[in-house]
């Protein structure tokens, strides 16, 4: 993979607090502070899934570094970077079309 920095980032990550999500048996009501707690530990694997993929998205784009932490900066970079990847493939695309002719 082009400009692929190894995962090592990702895991040095500090998780924060984790609410545990509450399990009860079928049939079985939720009291208001279990879905309370249920919709924060839901709200915190959201916001650690974004994390990780803008962390992914650092890096695979090589034009961006780990110390690039705006969101709006990363998508611009990764828009930019697909774009160039997709000319690069039209131009190769070309040339292979011309080579088999």
């Amino acid at each position: 993979m082009v400009g692929a920095k190894p995962d090592a980032d990702m895991s040095k990550r500090a998780a924060g607090p984790r609410v545990e999500r509450v399990v009860k048996k079928k049939g079985e009501l939720l009291t208001e502070d279990e879905k309370k707690a249920n919709h924060i530990a839901s709200e915190q694997k959201r916001r650690h899934n974004i994390r990780t993929g803008y962390d992914q998205l650092i890096q695979i784009v090589p034009t961006l570094t780990p110390s690039q932490r705006s969101e709006a900066l990363i998508l611009q970079k990764t828009v930019e970077y697909i774009k160039y990847l997709l000319m690069e493939r039209e131009i190769l695309e070309g040339q292979l079309t011309d080579v088999s002719q």
